[in-house]
């Protein structure tokens, strides 16, 4: 009896014992069931920025060299009874016609054979003996034509003698006879002012209708331009005004450098709707060239990334604080007015899920988002308050908040490195090209959009529309 006695009361102490170490356990891990914060986001709009956009044109030299040769070819000029004399002259192209510029002058050489007839008279004993003679010789003629461009957006030239060279002067074996070289030159120079002047007007009129060609630019520069395939975005220029600046020169060609001044937009994930087109307006002089290209543009680090980022360190990782501790399992991300809310999956101690929120921020030194100032959302922490009020000192948050650091700057150089690839050589319409390169990206702010953090950053390079292709 007395052995039976004590195995029941062993086995009823048993009991207690299991009893009470299950409500222990069960009231040493609660679990939690917490409403989810509403998600919501505030509108994010790139604000437009105010750009010097440079428009490019090429006028190859070459290409005016070989139009006026092709106009001045055989006999160019003969005449009789010059400068009331017994003086002929005839005058052919002895060679092609070569020219060269500097900033906004042509210089250019024009060899020229000679032909001249002239009379030679002495008095010698009361007598006039004389004779007509012939000779011919090479002489080049050099000019410079300066051009400029007027109020209708046409290229005007003056141009001016540099003088002359004789490569071959006219010779005579015949003693006593003084061939008029400085005669004959004059003449050639006189008559070929005018011939040359109107054949390269002429041939500039033909080879290049600026105005076409700048109205062309102006408004393919207002159709929507993708910059980048993978991110989805595009660019909208809006002009204001256009200016001209001084001509320059490079590699035999001349170089007009306009600038558009505009609002530049951008967009993501849609391609804008074209707006009415502004018509081109008149010109006005400035003396810098353009300066670089100004540009509002976004990124997108979506939510999924982040938190992918953030469980590759996090997942299964216990923070502790004393005799208490929790684990995660799983983090999510989502916003709610304005602030980014993680949800984080835990056990241990605590069971569920728990909200906590922050201010993403960029920072510029890791070129990394990060989270700051984070708490707990109102309601996680009115639950925390009656069941797990140890979590309420902000230590396991602190300790969380490094691990959700996103960096970004892989994300803003693979936009650079994609818009550059398009940039590269962008054909946006039949001999119009659009050139460049994009140095420098400074992030200005960071907002928080469906699915994503979008950083929003200012981009500067080299860009500019070039119409290389004037044919004659």
């Amino acid at each position: 009896m007395l052995y039976t006695e004590t195995v029941r009361i062993m086995l009823k102490t048993s009991l207690y014992c299991i009893a009470a170490s299950a409500i222990i356990l069960f009231h040493s891990c609660k679990t939690l069931q917490i409403e989810k914060p509403a998600e919501s986001y505030l509108p994010s709009n790139l604000t437009p920025v105010l750009s010097e956009f440079p428009l490019q044109i090429e006028i190859d030299i070459s290409k005016l060299e070989s139009g006026v040769n092709k106009k001045m070819t055989g006999l160019l000029y003969e005449g009789s009874n010059l400068n009331n004399q017994d003086l002929s002259v005839k005058v052919w192209k002895s060679q092609d016609f070569a020219f060269r510029v500097n900033k906004n002058i042509i210089e250019y050489r024009v060899p020229l054979k000679i032909w001249t007839r002239f009379a030679w008279n002495v008095e010698k004993f009361g007598f006039s003996v004389g004779d007509r003679f012939e000779a011919s010789g090479i002489i080049a003629l050099t000019y410079k034509t300066a051009i400029n461009i007027d109020r209708n957006w046409k290229l005007v030239s003056k141009t001016t003698s540099s003088g002359f060279e004789w490569i071959e002067t006219p010779k005579l074996n015949v003693i006593g006879v003084n061939i008029p070289v400085t005669p004959v030159a004059n003449i050639a120079l006189s008559k070929f002012d005018k011939l040359i002047t109107e054949q390269i007007d002429q041939t500039l009129a033909q080879m290049v209708d600026l105005k076409k060609y700048i109205s062309m630019a102006w408004n393919i520069a207002q159709k929507p331009i993708q910059l980048s395939q993978d991110y989805n975005t595009w660019v909208r220029i809006t002009p204001k005004d256009i200016y001209v600046s001084p001509f320059t020169s490079s590699e035999n060609k001349l170089n007009l450098a306009l600038s558009i001044y505009a609002h530049i937009e951008s967009f993501m994930g849609i391609k804008p709707d074209e707006k009415k087109l502004v018509s081109l307006p008149e010109f006005k002089y400035i003396q810098h060239p353009p300066q670089q290209f100004n540009l509002n543009i976004a990124a997108d680090a979506t939510f999924e990334k982040i938190s992918e980022m953030a469980k590759s360190q996090l997942i299964n990782k216990t923070f502790s604080e004393g005799k208490k501790s929790i684990t995660i399992t799983d983090l999510s991300i989502f916003g709610s007015e304005g602030k980014a809310v993680f949800v984080a999956d835990v056990t241990g101690s605590l069971k569920g899920k728990i909200y906590f929120t922050g201010n993403m921020v960029y920072n510029a030194e890791k070129t990394a988002v990060e989270i700051k100032n984070p708490q707990f959302d109102v309601k996680t922490r009115n639950a925390l308050v009656k069941s797990a009020e140890w979590l309420l000192h902000g230590f396991i948050l602190n300790k969380i908040a490094p691990y959700l650091t996103y960096n970004v700057k892989a994300d803003l150089e693979l936009m650079k490195k994609e818009a550059n690839l398009m940039l590269n050589n962008y054909s946006v319409y039949d001999g119009v090209t659009l050139k460049g390169k994009l140095n420098s990206i400074t992030v200005n702010s960071i907002d928080l959009v469906p699915g994503a953090v979008r950083i929003s950053a200012n981009v500067k390079g080299n860009i500019a529309l070039q119409i290389a292709e004037l044919n004659l």
